[in-house]
């Protein structure tokens, strides 16, 4: 296989775990969300603390789905920056919009690895920069 195959394979490959992890919070279905990120995730440059793990980011997603806080998240520009055969990394802006309006517009690097059970799921982010807006939800 060549180089631009693989490319297209790998830029694929994330953008259908992009996928799954937008389908996962519109349905607000945790398992189905957890099953996208590593026991061994790591977190970095969140502004409330220095690193978030598997088990905060779990108990973080139940609270948003069980209060339904989260109602949509999206990927968007997203960018293959490396590629092994275990591992991918890219870069996207993340969109995540709440019940309420406000949104939350998130810069990140993600890297994925190829688990042993080959399913692909997150094992760190870095948060580069974000910004918030509101939406007056009442106008759609």
């Amino acid at each position: 296989m060549n180089a631009v195959n693989q490319h297209v394979i790998d830029l694929q490959t994330v953008q259908a775990w992009c996928l799954d992890m937008s389908q996962s919070i519109k349905q607000r279905d945790l398992d189905e969300h957890m099953q996208l990120v590593s026991k061994k995730i790591n977190v970095y440059g969140m502004p409330s603390k220095g690193v978030i793990d598997y088990k905060e980011w779990r108990a973080r997603r139940k609270y948003e789905f069980k209060n339904e806080s989260l109602i949509a998240l999206n990927h968007q520009d997203i960018k293959l920056v490396g590629s092994t055969a275990k591992r991918l990394r890219f870069t996207a802006n993340v969109t995540m919009l709440g019940k309420d309006g406000k949104m939350v517009i998130i810069n990140k690097n993600v890297t994925l690895e190829l688990e042993d059970d080959d399913a692909w799921r997150v094992v760190e982010e870095n948060v580069n920069d974000w910004r918030v807006k509101k939406l007056n939800l009442e106008s759609f």
